[in-house]
């Protein structure tokens, strides 16, 4: 994974063809996220070009929850990705793509099993961006993701009795964005 992000920002540096100044950087954060289970989100991007912006972003929660049984959705997880802008960056209507990389053990939230393991998925989506002042931004998406997980099931989130281990492609939900952007 190190590899991975250390490779993409060397390519975005190549592929900028003017410096990029304080104004065109930009760092937010996904409310929505918070809302699943505390998890702890950002995002760091910058706009080479007026209508693209380039992004980095992360996701980590260590949390297990003890709500009428145990709930946990920990989850590691990076992309990276760019946007276009049809009128100029951080600015009205959007389209999205990334590409990304999660580690995760999930249970007890949609039945009694636990997941662990890795996902690879890519991902495209859109969105609308509300200016709020100069320096902040409301941006709003939704999207659709594919990829592949292999993981490992166990019969519940404590007990750690392996049931079985699968491989899968999946389809779902991606950048369901309520997201708080800071202009630098």
């Amino acid at each position: 994974m190190k590899r991975i992000i250390v490779f993409l920002v060397a390519l975005s540096a190549l592929l900028i063809p003017k410096p990029v100044a304080g104004q065109n950087m930009y760092v937010a954060t996904n409310l929505l996220d918070y809302l699943n289970l505390g998890t702890i989100n950002a995002e760091f991007g910058l706009s080479p070009w007026p209508e693209w912006t380039l992004y980095l972003k992360g996701r980590y929660c260590p949390f297990s929850h003890n709500l009428g049984g145990r709930l946990q959705n920990r989850v590691a997880g990076g992309a990276a990705g760019a946007r276009y802008w049809f009128w100029y960056s951080h600015a009205g209507w959007f389209l999205d793509a990334h590409a990304g990389y999660s580690k995760y053990n999930t249970g007890g939230i949609f039945d009694s099993y636990a997941y662990e393991g890795d996902a690879f998925s890519i991902a495209a989506g859109g969105g609308y961006s509300l200016m709020l002042n100069r320096r902040w931004n409301l941006d709003f998406g939704l999207g659709l993701q594919a990829g592949h997980t292999s993981y490992v099931k166990y019969a519940c989130p404590r007990c750690g009795k392996v049931v079985g281990r699968d491989k899968k492609i999946f389809v779902a939900p991606a950048n369901v964005l309520v997201q708080l952007s800071l202009m630098l």
